[in-house]
């Protein structure tokens, strides 16, 4: 490539001087980069879906099976429908064209059913093509899925006509009651996941590290955190303690600083670090809470007290500071030992027989 802009930047008597190639590539195949091309969609495509039907599934019990805790509920069916725009999007960055190239028609169609849910239990499931809602015809996905809460929540069920495989049948499905709170998947490959903008979002580096117990228990985890209003927590304590006007350049001199530091030993805790535990007074202390919180909602929800610390030794792992730096969330022993703690609270209760609710410090 350096090579190429010579030749145009500089004129014929000086391109001796400049740098070339010394071994010759072989001239790829057009129809062969083209095929590449299309099985690299299918399979980003692919591989972004899977992942999303694996969180959505872990993600149905902890939102259904946790009601009574969540301070705002919303009947749902469990489904996901999309035209070819919203599937490129669920897709995880690739363009409408893109999966037009590869044979994506223009259409509605089921893209998930959550495993347990009314929908799944009626029997949609992927690739099933939507026709109408309430006997309207939509070719936008989120008109389709307003028309479809519309109606859940007046009360009724709703009815979808689904075509597959040149049959068309109507399914008329019941609502269930769940947590308001949507669940989505970042690009990020960091082993992490936050509610901060008030959904659950997952980062892909996490779907990729950790096994269903320990994903199930971060979604729980971060869904205690909406559940707890942490949120508006920080947001209060923002406000309260100045960090709301000191933050941007607090946080952007942190961005700064590291940027320096990586011209030299970058410190255990890099400096944004520093400034949002500034800026973010008792974030160790709401996530201790997310954690005590997030156990119960994980073992209400059908998960592994024994496996729910694969979490925390995975982020020991793989970031190893967290064994000994204390920047925004508990040292990770300090998170396995209170994780021990509440799993005996939680065998205590279910060999009593009593309700899986979580202690609290209301009088």
């Amino acid at each position: 490539m350096p090579f190429m802009w010579c030749r145009f930047l500089f004129p014929p008597l000086l391109l001796a001087a400049c740098a070339s190639p010394e071994y010759r590539a072989p001239v790829p195949d057009a129809m062969l980069m083209a095929r590449e091309k299309k099985a690299a969609i299918t399979d980003a495509m692919e591989t972004a879906l899977a992942r999303r039907a694996r969180v959505y599934d872990l993600s149905w019990p902890i939102l259904t099976e946790n009601v009574d805790l969540c301070p705002e509920t919303r009947p749902s069916i469990g489904v996901v429908i999309a035209d070819r725009k919203m599937l490129a999007r669920l897709a995880g960055g690739l363009r409408e064209d893109d999966l037009e190239d590869i044979g994506v028609a223009e259409e509605l169609i089921v893209v998930h059913a959550f495993a347990g849910s009314p929908a799944a239990g009626a029997g949609l499931h992927r690739g099933m093509k939507v026709l109408s809602v309430e006997g309207e015809a939509f070719s936008d996905s989120e008109e389709a899925v307003k028309k479809i809460n519309q109606t859940t929540e007046e009360g009724g069920p709703v009815t979808l006509r689904i075509a597959e495989e040149g049959v068309e049948r109507d399914f008329t499905i019941t609502p269930v009651e769940r947590c308001d709170m949507a669940v989505k998947i970042s690009t990020s490959q960091a082993i992490n996941a936050h509610a901060a903008t008030g959904d659950v979002v997952v980062m892909t580096g996490a779907v990729r590290s950790l096994g269903d117990e320990g994903l199930k228990f971060l979604l729980a985890h971060e869904a205690a955190h909406l559940v707890a209003g942490h949120r508006r927590k920080y947001i209060q304590n923002a406000v309260v303690s100045g960090a709301v006007v000191a933050g941007p350049f607090l946080y952007g001199a942190g961005m700064v600083a590291d940027r320096l530091a990586q011209f030299g030993d970058p410190p255990d805790v890099s400096f944004k670090a520093r400034a949002l535990k500034v800026l973010a007074p008792w974030a160790d202390d709401f996530e201790t809470e997310a954690d005590y919180l997030g156990l119960y909602m994980y073992v209400r929800a059908g998960g592994d007290l024994d496996a729910a610390r694969e979490l925390f030794d995975v982020f020991s792992r793989e970031t190893p500071p967290a064994i000994f730096v204390e920047a925004t969330h508990p040292l990770t022993p300090e998170r396995q030992a209170r994780l021990a703690a509440a799993a005996r609270e939680i065998e205590a209760k279910l060999a009593a027989g009593e309700d899986l609710m979580p202690e609290t410090t209301a009088k």
